[in-house]
């Protein structure tokens, strides 16, 4: 309702463009700075269109490495799905040295105890899927986008884990076979 005698500003086909376009990305008020509107005018003017202002602020943070959206990195701007495939990496190196040094009996031994070992079947889930888009508001998209973001990296991160504790396992026991305890001798 407006003030009597105040004139109104009639809305141009261009402010309800970027009303449609912006509704829902950013909050209200920035909306309306850059409209040149007041709040509540954008506010109405978005209700009589049938439009969401309603946005999601998300903590997501980009990961250099793997160029995707995590959850946090760290002060060199890798997430933890990163730091996770470096230290299998890691592992996997550290198993093949181990394994270098043993002499041919000793890895005789090894190979077939860990053949009798077998491997257990994966206990992981399978890879999220993005939900089907469907015409709802920017925020239950925006929403959705982000839930799924956050429930491939909980993945991701578990498919990493998952080899690199049976490589912490088998630089144990390899270790074993050697005799050789490196946390011996520390002190």
């Amino acid at each position: 309702m407006t003030r009597r005698g105040s004139a109104q500003r009639p809305w141009t086909t261009e402010e309800i463009e970027t009303l449609q376009e912006l509704a829902g990305s950013i909050p209200l008020a920035r909306i309306a700075e850059v409209l040149g509107r007041s709040g509540a005018a954008t506010a109405k003017a978005a209700e009589r269109l049938g439009l969401s202002t309603r946005c999601i602020r998300t903590r997501l943070v980009w990961c250099r490495e793997c160029a995707g959206w995590r959850s946090s990195v760290d002060a060199a701007g890798r997430c933890r799905v990163c730091r996770m495939r470096e230290q299998l990496a890691g592992r996997e190196a550290a198993c093949a040295e181990v394994y270098s040094r043993m002499s041919p009996e000793q890895r005789a031994v090894y190979s077939s105890s860990e053949a009798k070992r077998g491997t257990r079947p994966s206990s992981l889930e399978p890879r999220p899927r993005m939900r089907a888009s469907c015409p709802v508001s920017r925020y239950q998209r925006d929403r959705a986008r982000t839930d799924y973001l956050l429930a491939l990296e909980a993945w991701e991160h578990r498919r990493l884990e998952l080899p690199y504790n049976a490589a912490k396992k088998r630089l144990q026991r390899m270790r074993e076979v050697l005799g050789e305890n490196p946390r011996k001798g520390r002190g």
